[in-house]
């Protein structure tokens, strides 16, 4: 019998994938398509960076940087950012991420006070006409936020919203709920939704929900960095956009430098 090594393996998995390849039973990991002739293309990504603590105990805000830098898209955003119980106290990672990636960072913290400065953010190189944080904390529950803005892609505007959802089924209904009302009061406005969901079983209610609302879903296996298999981290489109091509990025840097992958997707303007 031929043995392969773990590294060979490896590679092979990712040629597939890289070609679209199916297996039998399962889904593809990504989507590999062109944008469409005489549509406006441009580039996003989502990820939760788990406060630049990698999977090594390491705090490497340097690392986060250097990943977003290789993923080289015009917005990404972020999960998780800020120092709370994890990273160098008093560290300011949204200015910090700012510096080293040459994208203009957005902070919406969720937990902003002397002890904790921590939440979400939008870094892009487009253009932002509007930015506002949407507060998704339910009583008691972990303070969780948004953000909401409007970017430019070439001079047309986009709606842009960052969410991370809560832990319980009923948490994240709520959450949900008081996105798709804002996104409704501006039917017009293409929109793209996406972060960490919390949501891990196909058959969920709310995805069935977000499934009818928007008109495209970007949805690999994300979590866990080490062996991806929950599609924890989606981008949602609404009508007027389309998702040619997305897929969760695995190398050897992204397998480190948090409990999640990031997942990037190709987005075309109709």
């Amino acid at each position: 019998m031929i043995r392969f090594s773990r590294e060979r393996v490896e590679r092979i998995a990712s040629a597939l994938r890289a070609a679209g390849a199916r297996r039998p039973g399962r889904r593809p990991e990504g989507r590999f398509n062109p944008v469409p002739d005489g549509l406006v293309g441009f580039s996003v990504a989502t990820w939760n960076i788990h406060s630049c603590v990698g999977l090594d105990a390491r705090f490497a805000p340097d690392r986060v940087a250097q990943v977003i830098r290789d993923l080289d898209v015009d917005l990404i955003g972020l999960q998780e950012i800020g120092w709370h119980h994890r990273g160098e106290p008093g560290l300011d990672q949204f200015d910090y991420l700012e510096r080293a990636t040459g994208l203009t960072a957005y902070a919406a913290p969720t937990k902003h006070n002397d002890r904790a400065h921590y939440g979400n953010a939008l870094l892009t190189r487009l253009p932002v006409r509007s930015f506002t944080g949407v507060d998704l904390s339910i009583g008691r529950r972990e303070p969780r936020g948004a953000i909401d803005a409007v970017v430019e892609a070439q001079g047309r505007p986009v709606r842009v919203i960052v969410a991370h959802l809560g832990l319980d089924p009923w948490e994240r209904a709520e959450q949900i709920s008081v996105i798709l009302s804002r996104v409704a009061a501006q039917p017009d406005l293409p929109t793209l939704f996406m972060g960490d969901l919390n949501e891990w079983t196909p058959t969920s209610p709310r995805l069935r929900t977000l499934g009818e609302f928007f008109a495209d879903v970007a949805d690999p296996r994300s979590f866990h960095a080490r062996l991806p298999t929950l599609r924890l981290d989606r981008i949602y489109v609404s009508e007027g956009l389309q998702i040619p091509a997305f897929e969760s990025v695995r190398t050897a840097l992204t397998r480190r430098a948090s409990d999640h992958l990031p997942v990037r997707a190709t987005l075309a303007l109709t």
